[in-house]
């Protein structure tokens, strides 16, 4: 087990009890997840879970940022190469200047009774990544009669190593946040793919080109006039407009919103 840091005591998060696995010894990763999240929720950090960036390849369990400060943490149900792997991504992704770095990088893993392999060890120190180990004391029900009483789950966060602020994160730090959206909140921290609806920059672009239609709808829309209210309200999510222009008309035809005119591309909304 790995030894605890003297300058982060132990901290806590309950459940309900009505949580899927709130009686199970063991934890799925969605589980560590939620616990991180809770935590960070209660700390007065803005957290987005399994987050989609154009410039980053996969997703992020959780990103989370609080008064400028960014940092991105990977949970897994064991410390594994695989976990280290995802974390140390964002050192060793090729465009910083286009992602973003976030300040501060966590690993977060169920509690091991084992010390991790010495590989594992030195990769997270080279890389300055910190690490979370969660224990958990499973609910349980207490009957008296006929009277049941339940006991919630409770979680116990052990901060075992602190990480370092990351190389080149407070030049690009703000790129990363400024990616972070709201509407990024939708998904479940932890979750693979097929399991949990996630928030992607097409999706967002697609979103507001409905919301636009959708205000007026009876009222026609050139194309020209989507690409002028997606600038004037955050932008798309494409290289240019030129590239907008040609990919938005043929997605809102798959998607059945219909064109008013023969020529041209003259949208209004779905009925």
């Amino acid at each position: 087990m790995i030894e605890a840091s003297e300058s982060f005591p132990a901290v806590y998060v309950q459940g309900t009890g009505s949580e899927p696995n709130a009686f199970d010894k063991d934890m799925t990763e969605p589980e560590i997840a939620w616990v991180v999240d809770e935590w960070l929720q209660s700390q007065c950090w803005e957290t987005y879970p399994e987050v989609v960036l154009d410039t980053f390849p996969g997703r992020p369990d959780l990103i989370a940022e609080r008064r400028g400060i960014c940092q991105v943490i990977e949970c897994k149900r064991s410390f594994s190469l695989g976990v280290v792997e995802q974390a140390a991504r964002w050192r060793t992704y090729s465009r910083p200047e286009q992602s973003g770095m976030p300040h501060l990088i966590w690993v977060a893993c169920r509690r091991a009774n084992y010390r991790p392999n010495e590989l594992l060890w030195w990769l997270v120190r080279e890389f300055g990544i910190g690490i979370m180990e969660i224990d958990k004391q499973p609910a349980v029900e207490l009957r008296d009669g006929n009277e049941v009483e339940k006991n919630p789950q409770r979680y116990t966060i052990y901060r075992r190593r602190s990480p370092r602020i990351q190389p080149g994160s407070r030049r690009t730090a703000k790129t990363l946040m400024r990616q972070l959206n709201p509407d990024m909140r939708i998904a479940q921290p932890g979750s693979k793919g097929g399991d949990t609806q996630y928030m992607t920059p097409f999706k967002r672009t697609m979103a507001m080109v409905d919301a636009f239609l959708r205000a007026a709808p009876d009222t026609e829309r050139h194309i020209e006039h989507i690409i002028e209210h997606l600038n004037e309200n955050g932008g798309h999510h494409y290289g240019s407009d030129r590239s907008a222009m040609s990919a938005i008309p043929p997605q809102l035809d798959r998607l059945g919103y219909p064109r008013t005119r023969e020529w041209g591309c003259w949208f209004r909304s779905k009925a």
